[in-house]
């Protein structure tokens, strides 16, 4: 004679929702986990321009590298560019400027000045 051992339906359900629960959390450990990123990013800080005239401008000299122009005026902005030239400007606050045309190698080809003191 075979003895069967039945556990009740209400416990059978209760130790597959523990097997279910457990094998989920530890796949879900497993995963990797989507990262959040909380910190806003970083802000370049504002750069006032600096004031510059007639003698910075004759400090430019053709094939100068735009490092060493940035060095006596600033970053100025990019107007237009593609791959063989850039122009930038910078403009001082009475509306004096330069403006510089760079070749592919960020060199001087050519500049001109507006209303400089």
């Amino acid at each position: 004679m075979k003895v069967y051992m039945c556990l009740p339906l209400k416990t059978l359900k209760t130790i597959c929702l523990l097997v279910v629960v457990t094998l989920a959390s530890s796949f879900r450990s497993n995963s990797p986990q989507p990262q959040v990123y909380t910190q806003q990013p970083e802000r370049s800080p504002q750069v006032e321009p600096r004031p510059f005239g007639r003698a910075e401008y004759e400090q430019l000299k053709i094939r100068s590298s735009l490092t060493d122009v940035r060095s006596i005026l600033g970053r100025g902005t990019e107007l237009e560019g593609d791959a063989t030239m850039a122009t930038f400007v910078w403009e001082n606050i009475d509306g004096s400027k330069i403006t510089a045309t760079f070749d592919e190698h960020d060199r001087l080809r050519s500049k001109k000045q507006s209303r400089l003191k």
